[in-house]
Protein backbone atom coordinates (compact mmCIF):
# COMPACT_ATOMS: atom_id res chain seq x y z
CA UNK A 1 0.00 0.00 0.00
CA UNK A 2 2.59 2.16 0.77
CA UNK A 3 4.35 1.72 -2.40
CA UNK A 4 1.04 2.09 -4.19
CA UNK A 5 0.90 5.83 -2.43
CA UNK A 6 4.04 6.88 -3.40
CA UNK A 7 3.23 6.18 -6.70
CA UNK A 8 0.71 8.75 -6.40
CA UNK A 9 -2.35 6.11 -6.53
CA UNK A 10 -5.16 5.25 -3.94
CA UNK A 11 -6.42 1.55 -4.29
CA UNK A 12 -10.08 2.59 -3.32
CA UNK A 13 -11.32 -1.08 -2.91
CA UNK A 14 -8.24 -1.87 0.27
CA UNK A 15 -9.60 -4.64 2.36
CA UNK A 16 -8.90 -8.21 3.76
CA UNK A 17 -9.90 -10.50 0.91
CA UNK A 18 -7.54 -7.91 -0.93
CA UNK A 19 -4.57 -9.16 0.23
CA UNK A 20 -2.77 -12.17 -0.58
CA UNK A 21 -0.47 -14.28 1.86
CA UNK A 22 2.63 -16.68 0.71
CA UNK A 23 4.81 -18.43 3.12
CA UNK A 24 7.24 -15.27 3.75
CA UNK A 25 4.99 -12.10 2.47
CA UNK A 26 1.92 -10.35 1.84
CA UNK A 27 0.73 -9.14 -1.52
CA UNK A 28 -1.96 -6.41 -2.34
CA UNK A 29 -4.13 -7.79 -5.12
CA UNK A 30 -7.60 -6.18 -7.22
CA UNK A 31 -6.74 -3.39 -8.45
CA UNK A 32 -9.57 -2.91 -10.65
CA UNK A 33 -10.94 0.24 -8.91
CA UNK A 34 -7.11 1.61 -8.60
CA UNK A 35 -6.87 5.49 -9.97
CA UNK A 36 -4.33 8.29 -9.21
CA UNK A 37 -5.14 9.82 -6.08
CA UNK A 38 -5.30 13.59 -7.70
CA UNK A 39 -8.69 12.32 -9.33
CA UNK A 40 -10.34 10.29 -7.12
CA UNK A 41 -14.01 11.96 -7.91
CA UNK A 42 -16.98 9.82 -6.62
CA UNK A 43 -18.88 10.55 -9.09
CA UNK A 44 -22.23 9.60 -6.95
CA UNK A 45 -20.37 5.78 -6.95
CA UNK A 46 -19.29 3.87 -3.43
CA UNK A 47 -16.69 1.47 -4.26
CA UNK A 48 -15.43 -1.32 -2.03
CA UNK A 49 -16.63 -3.17 0.41
CA UNK A 50 -18.23 -2.12 3.78
CA UNK A 51 -16.86 -1.53 6.41
CA UNK A 52 -13.69 -0.85 5.18
CA UNK A 53 -14.93 2.25 3.11
CA UNK A 54 -13.78 5.39 4.50
CA UNK A 55 -17.08 7.86 6.34
CA UNK A 56 -15.74 10.24 3.71
CA UNK A 57 -16.56 8.46 0.89
CA UNK A 58 -19.58 6.92 2.13
CA UNK A 59 -20.70 10.61 2.86
CA UNK A 60 -20.56 11.55 -0.74
CA UNK A 61 -16.87 12.86 -0.31
CA UNK A 62 -14.01 11.72 -3.45
CA UNK A 63 -11.75 8.94 -2.47
CA UNK A 64 -8.14 9.94 -1.58
CA UNK A 65 -4.92 8.86 0.56
CA UNK A 66 -6.72 9.06 3.63
CA UNK A 67 -9.56 6.53 2.50
CA UNK A 68 -7.10 4.00 2.08
CA UNK A 69 -5.67 4.23 5.66
CA UNK A 70 -8.94 4.24 7.21
CA UNK A 71 -9.06 0.52 5.52
CA UNK A 72 -5.87 -0.04 6.68
CA UNK A 73 -6.78 0.36 10.25
CA UNK A 74 -10.23 -1.24 9.60
CA UNK A 75 -7.79 -4.32 8.57
CA UNK A 76 -5.39 -3.59 12.21
CA UNK A 77 -8.68 -4.18 13.74
CA UNK A 78 -9.96 -7.25 12.24
CA UNK A 79 -6.49 -8.71 12.96
CA UNK A 80 -6.76 -8.04 16.53
CA UNK A 81 -10.06 -9.13 16.88
CA UNK A 82 -10.71 -11.99 14.34
CA UNK A 83 -13.32 -10.30 12.75
CA UNK A 84 -13.86 -6.50 11.33
CA UNK A 85 -15.88 -3.59 13.47
CA UNK A 86 -19.42 -4.30 13.12
CA UNK A 87 -19.17 -7.64 12.02
CA UNK A 88 -23.00 -8.42 13.42
CA UNK A 89 -24.09 -5.40 11.21
CA UNK A 90 -22.13 -6.53 7.93
CA UNK A 91 -24.99 -5.98 5.80
CA UNK A 92 -27.15 -3.29 7.84
CA UNK A 93 -27.33 -0.19 5.56
CA UNK A 94 -28.28 1.78 8.89
CA UNK A 95 -24.50 1.03 9.51
CA UNK A 96 -23.48 2.90 6.44
CA UNK A 97 -25.02 5.89 7.14
CA UNK A 98 -24.33 6.24 10.66
CA UNK A 99 -20.13 5.55 9.66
Amino acid sequence: LTTLQKLGYCHKDFHSGNILQDKEFSFVSDFGFTGPADKQNSNDKIYGVLPYIAPEVLNGGSYTLASDIYSFGVIMAELSTGNPPFYDRKHDVSLALDI
